[in-house]
């Protein structure tokens, strides 16, 4: 599907289609539609209770998240479905958990925004909000990342870049070619730019390049130098591999004869 039949005007709101929300997030689209019937009824009833007998909140208003909606089937039939708003996306983003809610709130925001800018003349790349959006993505993503990995700050570039990677890929199903290569050289600034603070990492293959040995002389030697027994020399990837520092470095250069000889014989 075309990016400009994602975002529908409806109303004089952007309003994205149930059944491709359905697509994004994994779910069967009568099972969301279950679901936003409940976020509905949940709305209008908090509405009433807050207005009494006043008028209702207009905060609360579902039509502001969900549109009552119909399509037609390949049967030729004329079956119910929901236009989603920004704020409809939102709330079900908001019920998600884990990788499929961060990626799916990416995947809208850029979505609307590029409809957005598209509509108002301008350039995706000089979108503002788009740049304000995609920051604000990534600083909640690091957050839960450092709730989940204490002291594990370092792994946080390798983790951050591998989402841009999936958010790429979402892009390129939905035939957001522009938006894939954004986030694909997101990814790609995320490994080559130093976290603050941090240091930069070599692998073991990196090193044994610099000394013209193997990845695993490398890793035969930083047992016996110790340098995997000093987490300020090197840390084990959830993976299994190691990674080394600047220090662990200077170490094995400062041993490379004996690593080399090592090797030759």
């Amino acid at each position: 599907m075309e990016k400009n039949e994602l975002i529908k005007q409806v109303n004089n709101q952007e309003a994205m289609d149930s059944r491709d929300v359905a697509k994004m997030i994994g779910k069967r689209h009568r099972d969301l539609m279950r679901d936003i019937r409940r976020y509905i009824s949940d709305l209008e009833e908090s509405a009433k209770l807050r207005s009494r007998d006043m008028e209702m909140d207009p905060k609360l208003d579902s039509s502001k998240f969900f549109i009552e909606s119909s399509y037609v089937s390949q049967q030729g039939k004329e079956l119910p479905c929901y236009l989603l708003t920004k704020q409809g996306c939102e709330f079900v983003a908001n019920k998600l958990t884990g990788k499929k809610g961060t990626i799916f709130t990416a995947t809208y925001v850029g979505l609307f925004n590029q409809y957005q800018a598209e509509h108002n003349g301008k350039m995706i790349g000089a979108d503002k909000n788009l740049t304000r959006e995609n920051l604000e993505f990534k600083l909640k993503w690091l957050a839960e990342m450092r709730k989940q990995n204490i002291n594990k700050d370092h792994q946080l570039r390798n983790e951050d870049a591998k989402i841009w990677l999936e958010l790429a890929n979402v892009a390129d199903d939905y035939g957001e070619r522009r938006m894939a290569t954004e986030m694909r050289n997101e990814a790609i600034n995320t490994m080559t730019a130093l976290p603050v603070g941090g240091q930069r990492e070599y692998t073991a293959s990196e090193i044994a390049n610099k000394l013209g040995v193997s990845a695993i002389q490398i890793g035969k030697w930083g047992n016996k130098l110790g340098i995997k027994r000093d987490q300020h020399l090197s840390y084990r990837t959830p993976e299994g591999a190691w990674r080394y520092f600047p220090e662990a470095l200077k170490v094995f250069q400062d041993n490379a004869l004996e690593i080399q000889e090592d090797c030759w014989d």
